[in-house]
């Protein structure tokens, strides 16, 4: 259960706070959305609200004509003097996304009722459209600084004890065990090269992927030298899985440092630059095609990933979720049809050629979006049925 909660809390909040930008950003520029929506059809409830009243409809099953049936079940209303919204803000019956539908888009729904209202995303200039199609994107972006200060600002941040070369752990079985480097050891020298901070050490190491090196240490007075041969794992450190560094498989000494509000932001700017490069360097990998089956994944890997986070606690939670929230942007910014990343760029395209395209061929590209995107869906789901099924 707390899986499902997980995944549905996660994505819910993520999806919420894209669909947020895109609202608000209609509206800046005098777009009506039409409908609001948290979840997928069918629809759940629905709320609209009228001059004098906010009515609640609710959705199930119901017997029509001997026919089970989804269809309206009843209807709460409120008496309320409010101004009356054109947008009906929904939940829908599946936790998996949402949407916000704005007046004169072609969209997923391939709807082609263009009347050119001034209220219509079509009848706006470029650089409107343009706003609204990446104001989630924004929000993503911001959703994400904003839970990596709030882990600044719950777990602080951890730091080193001392910049001085002093092994604290050595991880067993690694390159460091092997040739029996142990805790307490002070590093003197790499490949002859003098090493008086821990940082001096690192980038040496980090440069030697596979390769053996010599490492001089001090131990009890007396210098001994080593040589491992370094193992080699991606560049999480600056974010860049698309390059392997060296691993020796020793730990300096840290402690946790509390952050203030300054140090906080600080912290979430430095972590949201380093997801964004993170997100950079992963989708470089995948359309280079040096990824596995086992690096890629559909809403259900996303739940696991979400349930077991939750489990180890709040922090890794909403550090999955800051994760997540800017793979949502960098995935939404890609230049395919049906994404905000293709939309935007058949604006610029239409921009530069001084014309906006056919109708018929907005519905072809929009066609062939929504093939590539489920097709790839139907992949990531079958990849994972067999992942964690067979």
């Amino acid at each position: 259960m707390i899986y499902l909660l997980a995944f549905i809390v996660l994505i819910g909040v993520i999806v919420f706070v894209h669909e947020l930008g895109h609202y608000v950003a209609a509206r800046s520029v005098g777009v009506t959305v039409e409908r609001f929506s948290l979840g997928m059809p069918p629809k759940l409830i629905d709320i609209i609200k009228k001059n004098n009243s906010t009515e609640i409809e609710i959705y199930f099953f119901k017997i029509i004509n001997k026919k089970i049936k989804w269809d309206k079940i009843t209807t709460i209303s409120f008496k309320r003097k409010q101004v009356a919204s054109d947008t009906i803000f929904g939940v829908g019956l599946l936790p998996l996304g949402g949407f916000v539908k704005m007046k004169g888009i072609l969209d997923e729904n391939m709807d082609q009722d263009f009347t050119g209202d001034p209220d219509e995303l079509e009848s706006k200039n470029a650089f409107q459209k343009i706003w609204v199609l990446s104001a989630g994107v924004i929000m993503n972006i911001i959703l994400t600084f904003v839970v990596f200060s709030s882990i600044g600002l719950i777990d602080g941040e951890m730091v080193p004890v001392s910049s001085d070369p002093i092994i604290f752990s050595v991880e067993p079985g690694g390159p460091a065990d092997l040739v029996g480097i142990e805790k307490g050891d002070k590093i003197l020298s790499l490949n002859n090269i003098s090493i008086d901070t821990w940082n001096e050490a690192t980038e040496i190491i980090m440069q030697h992927p596979n390769d053996t090196i010599s490492v001089k240490i001090l131990r009890n007075g007396e210098s001994i030298l080593a040589q491992p041969t370094l193992a080699a794992a991606p560049n999480l450190r600056k974010g860049r899985v698309d390059q392997e560094i060296g691993i020796l498989g020793v730990a300096e000494e840290v402690q946790n440092m509390p952050l203030g509000v300054l140090g906080s932001i600080g912290y979430g700017l430095s972590q949201t630059k380093w997801s964004a490069i993170l997100m950079l360097s992963s989708l470089k990998m995948i359309f280079t095609g040096n990824v596995s089956n086992e690096d890629v994944g559909s809403v259900i890997m996303i739940g696991d990933i979400a349930g077991q986070a939750a489990q180890a606690g709040l922090v890794p939670f909403l550090y999955i979720m800051a994760l997540i929230s800017m793979n949502l942007a960098f995935i939404n910014l890609l230049p395919v049809p049906a994404l905000d990343g293709g939309h935007i760029l058949i604006i610029l395209l239409e921009s530069l050629r001084g014309k906006k395209f056919t109708l018929k061929t907005r519905m072809r590209i929009q066609s062939v979006g929504m093939f590539i995107l489920l097709g790839l869906m139907a992949y990531l789901i079958l990849n994972d049925i067999v992942r964690y099924f067979f």
